[in-house]
């Protein structure tokens, strides 16, 4: 027979075990579901009060009536059954829960993080699934700012924000950063050993007792740690470690993913600013010639804006009549070698006509296959302008140094027969027929020597006298001849400026000049019309219709107007060479306009043509004041 006093302390024993179990559940009842907690604590008081009731039975405190087998008896193969039946069932279907609860939060996660292009608003959500699904006080992401550099909190839950804004864990002193250095995940115990200062300040404000820090790693390379604490001192299992590991990898994939999208975009915003402000027009059409991209320089140059013309065929920039001769020469050799760039007319949205420069570039994709066609277009109107008027020069200049040449050999030859006409005239009769022959002879011979002077001027290069001249008084006294000379129903109007600047140039050459627009204009006219001679102060620029050749600064602009027949377009581009005339088989040595323009080229000056058939002529000269 087993002596009472130890049945009395194997009772005892029993109601500190169920104190205990009991105790323990409350403390833990968040872990447990209500049905199964609520059975367990039940148990438990079930426990206590049948060891009590023994316990006082066999004190001698309670009568004995077997209160304990009578009353408590019946109810030990129920507790049996709930014991190893149902809470066992009731603890599979709770892990079976969290396993499915973990994984849809990681699936969610997952497709969650794809569609993330925030760092870190990737690296707060990984934080608070880890710490809702764990069930953890504190999880933070930490990541140095260089390669080998402390540690500092990016994302975390469970600490105020002083703390995360101020905790800076120096490398290899602490948890996180040792599982950053080797690649692999740690656990340790917080209430064993010494910690570090900062560790130590945690443990102590959040009550932790356990912490794990898990790298994360994306190909290879760790870019931070995941550090978790727990406050109920106990490890972490492997499969929370696991669970932790893939929180990680879904966190470092989605995080490099987006740090190069980042990257891309902001190459991508670097490259559009640097293509959107660059002074030339860029466009970009697709296979079929619909536009994709349109640059501010485009729409300065166009103007369009790039609203107007998105996805609209790029044939609009092109006059319609030049359209045919884009797709017979332009696109066939695009296609050929890929490349084409030459000028080209365009035209603006007002409906202004320019010569463009094109630079096109097939763009291709790694298979091949043509992706867009690129475009970088300039305005180069003023630049061909100016490369005619160039090529005009050269070519006055050239023509003037060989009519120098030729007008040089041919004086020569006229002086040697004005000399013999001189004297075959002298020893003859007057008023014989051999002396009006000789007359004849030496008349020719002095008509040929001026037309030698006029060949002579287009090859000087500085005018013969340079010294003050005002254009006016020069003006009136060839008014006067022209007065004595043009056909009575020619009318010649003056409009002098009264004070007028003065020009360094040659006085005699002036006069040249204006007596050879006049006849100009008298042979245009005929018997009738109206000469119109104005002068005027101006100020000379070098961006306007005469060039960037003349010297900016004060100047003078003389005027000459008619209303003769006008000079056709064909003819207006080669009006001032030499030996050109529209006077066809009627006359004219083609050098009047020529010498004009050499004189006024001679003194610094620019001269231009306003004309159309049947409106008369204007002839502008613009001369730098001296």
């Amino acid at each position: 027979m087993i002596p009472k006093a130890v049945i009395i302390a194997l009772d005892a024993v029993t109601i500190a075990f169920a104190l205990t179990a009991g105790v323990g559940l409350l403390a833990r009842w968040r872990r447990f579901n209500r049905a199964s907690g609520g059975l367990l604590l039940a148990l438990a008081v079930l426990a206590v009060a049948w060891g009590t009731a023994n316990v006082l039975e066999w004190g001698g405190i309670l009568p004995k009536a077997d209160i304990a087998e009578d009353v408590f008896g019946p109810l030990v193969p129920v507790a049996w059954l709930f014991l190893f039946i149902l809470v066992p069932e009731q603890q599979a279907k709770q892990r079976l829960r969290g396993t499915v609860d973990r994984l849809g939060a990681l699936h969610r996660l997952a497709t969650d993080l794809v569609t993330t292009t925030s760092p870190q608003a990737i690296m707060d959500e990984v934080v608070t699934e880890a710490a809702r699904l764990l069930d953890l006080p504190v999880v933070a992401i930490l990541t140095p700012d260089d390669h080998a550099g402390p540690l500092k909190v990016r994302a975390s839950v469970g600490m105020d924000e002083t703390t995360a804004e101020s905790l800076c864990l120096e490398p290899n002193r602490n948890l996180s950063s040792q599982a950053l250095g080797r690649g692999t995940p740690l656990q340790a115990s917080l209430i064993d050993g010494p910690l570090p200062d900062q560790t130590a300040a945690l443990v102590h404000l959040y009550g932790l007792t356990n912490a794990a820090a898990i790298p994360l790693l994306a190909d290879g390379r760790a870019l931070g740690a995941l550090a978790a604490g727990r406050a109920d001192n106990r490890r972490f299992t492997d499969a929370e470690i696991r669970l932790l590991q893939t929180l990680c990898a879904h966190a470092a994939g989605a995080i490099q993913n987006a740090r190069l999208l980042g990257r891309v975009a902001e190459s991508e915003a670097k490259y559009r600013a640097i293509v959107e402000n660059a002074q030339a027009a860029i466009i970009v059409v697709d296979a079929y010639r619909h536009v994709l991209f349109w640059n501010r320089g485009a729409e300065r140059l166009f103007g369009w804006a790039a609203e107007e013309v998105s996805d609209h065929h790029v044939d609009f920039i092109y006059p319609e009549d030049r359209r045919p001769d884009v797709i017979r020469h332009i696109l066939p050799a695009l296609q050929r070698d890929g490349t084409w760039s030459g000028e080209f007319p365009a035209v603006r949205k007002n409906g202004e006509t320019f010569t463009a420069f094109f630079s096109l570039s097939r763009v291709f994709d790694s298979h091949g296959s043509v992706i867009c066609t690129l475009g970088i277009l300039s305005d180069v109107t003023e630049r061909v302008r100016l490369r005619e008027q160039l090529f005009q020069a050269q070519k006055m200049e050239t023509l003037g140094t060989l009519a120098g040449g030729i007008a040089h050999d041919f004086n020569n030859l006229l002086t040697a027969i004005l000399g013999s006409a001189t004297l075959l005239r002298d020893s003859l009769t007057p008023g014989s027929d051999d002396y009006e022959s000789a007359t004849s002879i030496e008349q020719a011979a002095r008509r040929g020597t001026q037309l030698g002077e006029q060949l002579m001027d287009l090859s000087r290069r500085e005018p013969a006298r340079v010294e003050p001249v005002n254009l006016n008084p020069i003006i009136r006294e060839a008014v006067r001849l022209l007065r004595r000379t043009l056909p009575s129903q020619i009318e010649l109007v003056t409009n002098l400026a009264p004070h007028l600047r003065s020009i360094r140039g040659d006085p005699g050459q002036m006069h040249q000049v204006l007596m050879n627009l006049a006849v100009n204009a008298r042979d245009a006219m005929g018997q009738a019309g109206t000469l119109t001679i104005v002068t005027e102060n101006v100020n000379l620029t070098d961006d306007g219709p005469f060039g960037d050749g003349i010297r900016p600064g004060p100047g003078v602009q003389l005027t000459l107007s008619d209303t003769g027949a006008g000079v056709p377009p064909d003819e207006q581009a080669h009006i001032f060479e030499p030996f050109v005339t529209t006077k066809g088989n009627e006359g004219g040595t083609g050098l009047g306009l020529s010498t004009v323009y050499a004189i006024v080229t001679r003194h610094g000056g620019r001269i231009t043509l306003e004309s159309a058939p049947g409106q008369g002529a204007t002839f502008r000269i613009l001369l730098p004041a001296g």
